[in-house]
This record gives structure tokens, C-alpha cells and sequence, in this order.
């Protein structure tokens, strides 16, 4: 008999079936007997393409808006968890506090090539080798209006973070959260959740206060060698947002907020990365003017601060074995582990959005932005390393009649590490008709290296002097090099090609999504390994970065959303991918010699999510996901098998004579707990929850 099939490969294909089966939908669709003003009149408008407000289906790229109804439908404690619900994104669960969420792979435990905003405000963290802090974000998620995911490279409008994909988080106005509201959730696995919200308004000032603790005990594992991983979490957040409506033409945004988190890490038994408290805590402040005298003009004006520290120190005795006299000999060696780092960040930008006619519409702005980032044992220097880059934006927008729509757009940026870059972009869009729009689009984008990957130098020294036979060695002897600088390092570099499709079917409240593409990355940063020539254990290796990588990502993305009312409907999306490194031969790749690219996404993933009011008050919401099996940039040997995750939800509105509010069961991996990061590392725990929110 043939070997069993992953579980998962049918699955995913059934579902492609199924949405492909809805295209042909469109037969039946007469949706050239509305009007354009029927068409366009609830259409949701997106805001983080390109900078100016368009539909869809004016986009230069597939894009997917996760609103409030959807957030909450979903159960999700974290926003991490919500991007499962978007086409091509793989999310993964390190530890229990340490996710890593990712847009077509290339990613390792340090997901770092694409861009997450809040209000326009980057939360790419400078840090180590960068990427997404998720729980430093420092927005609640009961404040987030939708969330914008640009699904594909887009530094012609946002630079070079924005590598594979732009993720913009919108809060609520101010104006529409008046009043009160509180929210308590706990659960299993130690979850014990508080969250509340004042909102009030003075004449043409809106203020809002959010308050908000998260704690849980982690996922409680052991990974392969019984080591129990350390993975609690408690962090706390505050933020402020007030706007001010000066008049019709002029307003004042104004944010500030402070996130505290304790995270567990470490293993029990381990010799040099114990079980430990640590803690990062950020504050940021945001201040923005716009004015917009007349509609299709505004001028805007942002400046923002943040910084970010962490904190995690401590002293161990290291037992090591050193050679003397040609006998090997163990030795315990005080040593220091300083990972404390400061990180201060700040950004101007000036924007400027105009319609040159009635057909030309364009944005035009640029900033600077500066990173400041203090990290003794990091760089191997008590000064600070500070990069800072300045960039020049535009977008031009041309209807050439109602069919076509052309985008053009470009960045330039200049960084004090890496030099000056540009990131072109070019689209047309053709409306086949009134509902269904195809589209053609190229873009070269590109990623800096952080200061970390250029001028990493993490020497470990001798906290106390200890002897060897006929020698005393002094405090602060060099004892081996982990990292080494890599100067050579320059710009990575992706050039993309997509194919799109879009139809808005109003008749059968039915949305279709699909594209296919090509993205072609080169130049890489990668991390090797070589024998250190620097401390007593020189014949350790260190690490160092170079632009080795290469991949070809090609594939299919397809989505199909069924929506009667606000809170019922059904979505479902398939991705098909295949990744190759066109640097390394055939026989190479099946000698596991590949550069782990291949690996670093799964081959198919498919989702089914829904929504159903089946009585007043009454919603019951179901997430269904099939993963096929990837490795996060390692080799085959690491790679997690497919597995399937199912999440369940029950809410009930509270009755107007009651409370305002609602009460809600989630029950989170319903079918077991899965290996999402290796098959060696933490399972993603079974869990169920109660929340209750009220407003007051």
C-alpha cells in the first residue's frame, strides 16, 4: 500500500475547488444595472495603499480590512493572532510570549521584513535585528477600528520595512468612543485579563483613556531535552488619544502611551540561559496637523517619539573547559549576561495630498527619521549607534477614462548605514465592469540592514578574576565573540510582479479576491557562522551577516467573502506557494543545501471563517485553519508537520434592561495543541476563555 498523505494537503485544494466553483458568480451578478453611485456608495475606502483614500478596487495591490465586527468575532487576546485571518501570512508560536508572525516566509525567530503601523505610527522596533515587538505595540485591542493589510512589497509608498507586506492598525476616533466601558476575561492556562476605556467630549475636543493588563502562565512546556520553558507574561498598557477640531479645515491628533511588559524566558537547568524575569517597557508620544481646506486637498504634519528599553542582566558561573598545558581542564567562570538596551526613535514627515484635475490625483511628502540605540554588550561600546534616514515620496493617480486607472509612485531614501535607495512602483487597473476589476502591477522594493546585522560585536567577558595554574586572569578578559561586525552589508532587494482580480458583488453581498505573483528577492541578509579568532575560547564560532540569500516566491493567493449583514458572514482563503533558491542546482536542493528558503512557508494553508446571528443578540463565530508544513529559515530536519486549528465562539449581547454590553466563551484550538515553530520547541496550548464587556 502507498504511505498516508498529510492530512492537510486535500483539505486546502478542496477549498481552492470551492472558491474558484464562486467565480463563475459573476455570470449571474447583473451588477451593470446599478448606478456608479450605487456601486461605490458603501464600498469600504482604503487608506494605506498609496497613501490616498481609494477603493479596492482602485488599489495597486490586494489588500484585506479586518473591521471591528471581524476583531472581536474572532475571540483573539493579542493582534497577532489576527492575522491569521489574512491570505499568505504564517503565524508561529516560539514560547508562549514570543510570536512570530510573517508575510511568504524568509523569516527566522526575528521576523523583520515587513512593516506594522499604528495610525502611521512604525512599530518596526530598531532593537537587535529588528522586526515587530507584538507585545510592545501599545494599543488595546477593543480601540482598533480594522486593520489595512497590503499584501504584497510596497516601499514605493512606506520604505524600506515594508519589504513583503504593510499591516496599518486604525484606532477609533475619540468622537465615537464617549462614555465608559470595562472588560474582564479569564481562563485556563493562568489567563486573567482587565481592560478599561473613558471617553469624553468638550465642545470640538475628544478625549479617550485606555487602561489594559494581559497575564497569562504561558504554554507551560518542555521542549525536547525536559527542559521546562519559561514563558509567562504580564503587561499592562495605558494610552491617551485626544483630537481637536480647531474648524472645518484644520485638526490636532494627539497620542501618547506607555506599555510595561514581564515576560518569563529561559529554561530550568539551563547553564547559560536560566530561567529569569525580564522586562521591556515603551513609552511613545505623537503629535499630528491636518488641513484640508476643500475635499481632495490636505496638508498633514507628524511627529513622533518613542523608546523602548529592556531590561535582562544577571551573573552566572559558567562551567567551561580550557586547555592548559595541553590538559583539558574544567573551569567555572563568573560571567555577566547583559542584554539591557535603550532604544530612542524620532520621526518627522510632511505630506502633501492635491487633485491636479478632475482625472490626476497625487501625494507627495517626505521625513526623516533618526534611531538612537545604546546597547553596550550588543556593539561592544558604551556609545550609542545612531542611523538615520531621509526619504522623498510620490504618488500619482491618473483615471484615463472609467475603465482605466494608472499608479505610479516612488520612494527615495537615503540611509546613514546603507546609502541612498529608490523603490519604484507601477499599476493598471482595468474595470471589466462596474463590479470586477483586473489588475497589473511591478514594484522594486528593498529592506536596510539594522545596525545590529552591520555592526553587531557581542564579546563575553570575565565578570571576576579567576585562576588558571601559574596565571590569574583579570576582570574583563575577553573569553569568546558571538557576533562580529559585518560591514559589508548593503541593501536586500525584492522585485515583485502581480496579477489581480477583484469583484465587489453587492446583489449576493459577496466579495472575490484573487492574484498571483512573482516576487524575486536577492541579496539577502543571512547569518553564517566561522571560528572566532578573539577570547580565550577562540575556537568557538562567532556569527556574522552577509547578503547570500536568494528566492523566487511564486504562488497564488485566493479569497471569497460572503456578507449579508455586519455580524454574519463567511470567508474563505487559500494560498498556494512554492519558494526556490534559483542560486543553488536541483541536486543541491534535495541535499537539504538549499538556504532553507524553500522551506520558510508552507506549500498550501487555507482558512474558513465565519459568523452567524442565528437569533437576536446571538453570534456564534468559527475559525477553521489547515497549515501545511514549513521550518522558520531552518533546514528540513526542523520543519513542523501539518496541522489544523480550529476556534469556537458564543456571544451573547446583554439585554438593554440588563447592561450594555456582551459575554462571550472562546475556546481556542479546539482539535489539540499544535507545533508551530519546530517539532522540538513549545506547543500552542488548548485553551478556553469567558470575557465580559460592559459599557457604561
Amino acid at each position: 500500500m502507498p504511505p498516508a498523505q498529510p492530512i492537510s494537503a486535500p483539505t486546502p485544494r478542496c477549498v481552492l475547488s470551492l472558491l474558484l466553483t464562486a467565480l463563475p458568480l459573476t455570470a449571474f451578478a447583473n451588477e451593470e444595472n446599478l448606478s456608479e453611485a450605487d456601486h461605490l456608495g458603501d464600498l469600504p475606502v482604503i487608506l494605506s495603499a498609496t497613501r490616498l483614500s481609494q477603493t479596492a478596487a482602485d488599489a495597486p495591490g490586494a489588500v484585506t480590512v479586518l473591521d471591528r465586527e471581524m476583531i472581536r468575532a474572532s475571540g483573539a487576546r493579542n493582534i497577532y493572532e489576527l492575522f491569521r485571518l489574512v491570505p499568505g501570512f504564517q503565524l508561529g508560536m516560539h514560547t508562549g510570549n514570543q510570536p512570530l508572525v510573517t508575510y511568504h516566509g524568509l523569516s527566522d525567530e526575528a521576523p523583520r521584513r515587513m512593516l506594522v503601523q499604528v495610525d502611521g505610527r512604525s512599530i518596526y522596533s530598531p532593537y537587535l535585528i529588528s522586526g515587530v515587538e507584538w507585545n510592545q505595540i501599545g494599543v488595546d485591542i477593543e480601540d482598533i477600528e480594522r486593520i489595512e493589510v497590503f499584501r504584497g512589497s510596497n516601499s514605493a509608498a512606506y520604505g524600506s520595512n515594508a519589504f513583503l507586506g504593510v499591516a496599518n492598525i486604525i484606532t477609533r476616533s475619540p468622537t465615537e468612543t464617549v462614555g465608559g466601558a470595562v472588560r474582564y476575561r479569564a481562563g485556563d492556562n493562568g489567563i486573567n485579563d482587565f481592560g478599561a476605556r473613558i471617553g469624553h467630549r468638550f465642545d470640538d475636543l475628544a478625549l479617550r483613556l485606555t487602561v489594559s493588563r494581559t497575564y497569562d502562565h504561558g504554554f507551560g512546556n518542555y521542549d525536547k531535552g525536559g527542559q521546562r520553558i519559561n514563558d509567562w507574561r504580564y503587561t499592562q498598557l495605558a494610552t491617551l488619544n485626544t483630537e481637536w477640531r480647531a474648524d472645518s479645515a484644520n485638526s490636532i491628533d494627539f497620542q501618547t502611551g506607555w506599555t510595561d511588559s514581564h515576560e518569563g524566558t529561559g529554561k530550568e537547568f539551563n547553564a547559560t540561559d536560566p530561567e529569569r524575569p525580564m522586562r521591556i517597557y515603551t513609552g511613545f508620544g505623537l503629535l499630528r496637523w491636518r488641513h484640508a481646506p476643500t475635499p481632495g486637498e490636505e496638508l498633514t504634519i507628524a511627529y513622533y517619539h518613542q523608546e523602548e528599553n529592556g531590561r535582562d542582566n544577571y551573573l552566572l558561573n559558567v562551567p567551561a573547559t580550557l586547555a592548559i598545558g595541553g590538559v583539558p581542564r574544567t573551569l567555572s567562570i563568573p560571567v555577566r549576561f547583559d542584554y539591557d538596551f535603550k532604544a530612542v526613535r524620532d520621526d518627522l514627515e510632511i505630506q502633501r495630498v492635491t487633485t491636479l484635475s478632475p482625472s490626476l490625483r497625487a501625494v507627495a511628502g517626505a521625513g526623516w527619521r533618526t534611531d538612537l540605540l545604546a546597547a553596550p554588550s550588543r556593539f561592544n561600546s558604551p556609545d550609542p549607534v545612531r542611523s538615520t534616514v531621509v526619504r522623498a515620496f510620490g504618488t500619482l493617480e491618473w483615471r484615463l477614462n472609467e475603465r482605466w486607472l494608472f499608479n505610479a509612485g516612488a520612494m527615495l531614501e537615503d540611509n546613514s548605514l546603507t546609502g541612498a535607495a529608490l523603490a519604484p512602483r507601477i499599476s493598471a487597473n482595468y474595470r471589466l465592469t462596474d463590479s470586477q476589476t483586473l489588475r497589473l502591477s511591478a514594484n522594486r522594493s528593498h529592506r536596510n540592514p539594522m545596525a545590529f546585522e552591520q555592526q553587531a560585536s557581542m564579546i563575553f567577558r570575565n565578570a571576576a578574576p579567576f585562576g588558571v595554574p601559574g596565571r590569574m586572569i583579570p576582570t574583563g578578559t575577553a573569553l569568546n565573540q558571538t557576533f562580529r561586525p559585518s560591514p559589508d552589508l548593503h541593501a536586500e532587494r525584492i522585485t515583485t510582479y502581480e496579477l489581480g482580480y477583484l469583484a465587489e458583488l453587492r446583489r449576493i453581498a459577496t466579495t472575490i479576491d484573487a492574484r498571483v505573483f512573482l516576487e524575486r528577492a536577492r541579496d539577502l541578509v543571512e547569518m553564517k557562522l566561522e571560528p572566532s579568532t578573539v577570547g580565550l575560547f577562540s575556537r568557538s564560532n562567532t556569527r556574522y551577516f552577509t547578503n547570500s540569500g536568494e528566492a523566487d516566491i511564486r504562488g497564488l493567493e485566493i479569497s471569497a467573502t460572503w456578507r449579508p449583514s455586519p455580524r454574519t458572514w463567511l470567508t474563505a482563503h487559500h494560498t498556494e506557494l512554492r519558494i526556490d533558491n534559483p542560486g543553488v542546482s536541483a541536486a543541491a536542493a534535495r541535499t537539504n543545501a538549499s538556504g532553507y528558503v524553500e522551506y520558510s512557508a508552507p506549500r498550501h494553508s487555507s482558512t474558513l471563517y465565519g459568523a452567524w446571528e442565528f437569533r437576536p443578540g446571538w453570534q456564534l463565530s468559527a475559525a477553521k485553519h489547515w497549515i501545511g508544513s514549513m521550518s522558520w529559515y531552518q533546514d528540513s530536519w526542523h520543519k513542523t508537520t501539518p496541522y489544523r486549528q480550529f476556534d469556537l465562539r458564543l456571544a451573547r449581547r446583554l439585554p438593554a434592561s440588563l447592561a450594555r454590553g456582551e459575554v462571550s466563551v472562546t475556546a481556542r484550538n479546539v482539535d489539540g495543541p499544535d507545533q508551530t515553530y519546530a517539532p522540538d520547541t513549545s506547543w500552542w496550548a488548548r485553551s478556553i476563555f469567558a470575557t465580559v464587556n460592559l459599557e457604561l
